[in-house]
């Protein structure tokens, strides 16, 4: 839980969306997790629409309850952004990620990894003129 609430606290403290990609109106983010230990019991995708007001962090927690681990798309969202053409035009960027946490059920026994792996797709949008 912790490490939970280390992620609520760092996503307060960062700086906005505005403040880091002033060229950036809106980000989406789409997340799919896929267990390959669960078989059919797969957590639910997620959508996240940022807007220039919002923190710009890019970490989201592994959707496992009892994982300490997390995904960090902040290179992924800084490479999309820096690939924008002259950010006048919409960008967007594909890819996987695997969780680097330890369930902590297997804590007490052994160090296994967490198999869940995440597919993420970005999206930018420069800022509409008025």
């Amino acid at each position: 839980m912790a490490r939970r609430e280390q992620l609520v606290s760092e996503r307060a403290r960062a700086a906005t969306l505005r403040m880091l990609f002033p060229e950036i109106g809106q980000l989406r983010l789409e997340l799919a997790f896929n267990d390959p230990s669960k078989g059919s019991t797969q957590p639910s995708p997620q959508l996240h629409t940022l807007y220039s007001a919002a923190p710009a962090f890019f970490r989201f927690a592994c959707p496992c309850a009892d994982c300490d681990g997390d995904f960090d798309l902040t290179e992924s969202v800084t490479k999309l952004i820096a690939s924008a053409p002259g950010h006048r035009r919409a960008a967007s960027l594909a890819g996987n990620l695997s969780c680097r946490g330890v369930r902590f059920r297997e804590h007490a026994t052994l160090e296994i990894a967490c198999p869940m792996q995440l597919t993420f797709r970005l999206s930018a949008e420069p800022h509409k003129p008025e």
